[in-house]
């Protein structure tokens, strides 16, 4: 990834209570990283964190460091594109009220 731009794609669906489909929709963020040198390579590796992630790496914790740009959704990145799935959640009547959902 070092130097690379790379994509992040998170997919999910809402079912109806009697399991037909209400919505289904992916996600994709583009994640641009610096280029790094063999020595940052192994700092990283060498806290753990990369260990149990997808992609190898947490925009959310040391490994921000590498992240030079983003476009899209950051919580995607983390993990599950919040704004997104809030906004169909209200659409398919799943969630009655979010604070600030107005705001969506």
């Amino acid at each position: 990834l070092s130097g690379k731009e790379h994509k992040v794609i998170t997919g999910f669906c809402i079912l109806t209570p009697s399991g037909k489909v209400a919505h289904s929709e992916a996600v994709t963020t583009l994640v641009r990283f610096i280029k790094l040198t063999g020595q940052q390579i192994e700092a990283y590796i060498s806290t753990g964190e990369p260990y149990g992630k997808a992609g190898s790496y947490a925009i959310q914790g040391v490994g921000s460091f590498m992240v030079e740009s983003i476009s899209g959704s950051y919580t995607n990145v983390v993990g599950l594109p919040l704004c997104v799935l809030i906004k169909v959640l209200l659409a398919v009547g799943a969630l009655r009220s979010f604070p600030l959902s107005e705001n969506l």
